[in-house]
């Protein structure tokens, strides 16, 4: 029960619910890091992995939930983040009140001294994280946690950038900072089923009349996750095999026709 299908998340004020960083945790011209200023995952690797490494670093240091995802000038322009629509169509100067910078959720600062002071994170620390993965954007690999180095890493990322479309330099000011939390996308654990979708009791023996299928259920995939659709397809097959399940289970009335 101490699985879901994670995922890194902002929490706009004002907003009803978390908006999730799919896609924007991939681009370039951006990184995560805890709040010591140091990065402590691949950024572009897939959602659930993510949440997973945000929960690993936090039992380890206590200081990667929430964490902040630092990015430049550059990515401003050209993406989104959270509720916040790029640059080129929605400077800061239109952007919601309760958003804006100064505001204390869109951190803005003209030097990484000044926003790692905003954002209470040592500067020093900060500094040498841009400086070092700056030098892995230059060269188009990161060592340290392999950012880029998949097709899914490459997945949303920005083509235009050389040599590796998922990391980008982060230096052109101003430079920008939102607080990334782990937010869920849907349950992965709960009942426990045959492979025909029989629920099982705690010994392992088939509730009788009892199936299930879906996110309702404990994922097949375990901690694991195999990419785009993989809650819909098991839920699909799963439902399909319950109901074929259902059918062989019919077990005949007894005739009331008198003989």
């Amino acid at each position: 029960m101490d699985n879901c299908w994670w995922t890194p998340a902002v929490l706009p004020p004002g907003e009803p619910t978390a908006w999730v960083l799919v896609i924007e945790k991939s681009l370039p011209w951006s990184f995560f890091v805890d709040r010591d200023g140091r990065r402590f995952v691949n950024e572009a690797s897939n959602y659930n992995n993510i949440g997973k490494a945000m929960y690993a670093a936090h039992a380890q240091t206590g200081k990667a939930i929430p964490a902040w995802m630092i990015f430049d000038a550059k990515y401003r322009k050209k993406f989104p983040i959270g509720p916040i629509e790029p640059g080129m169509l929605q400077p800061d100067s239109r952007v919601a009140q309760r958003l804006r910078p100064g505001r204390g959720w869109l951190h803005k600062a003209d030097t990484l001294a000044s926003l790692a002071t905003d954002i209470d994170v040592p500067v020093a620390n900060l500094e040498q994280t841009v400086q070092r993965f700056n030098e892995f954007a230059s060269r188009g690999t990161d060592p340290d946690f392999h950012r880029g180095e998949t097709l899914n890493d490459v997945h949303y990322t920005d083509p235009r950038v050389k040599p590796n479309p998922s990391l980008g330099p982060v230096d052109t000011a101003p430079f920008y900072a939102v607080q990334v939390v782990p937010g869920d996308l849907g349950t992965k654990s709960g009942l426990r089923t045959d492979t025909s979708g029989r629920v099982l009791d705690a010994v392992g023996h088939p509730i009788a009349d009892l199936y299930a299928a879906g996110n309702t259920t404990v994922s097949v995939m375990g901690p694991s996750y195999p990419g785009a659709g993989g809650t819909l397809a098991p839920a699909m097959t799963f439902a399909f095999l319950a109901i074929e399940a259902m059918a062989a289970d019919v077990v005949p009335a007894p005739s009331t026709q008198e003989v």
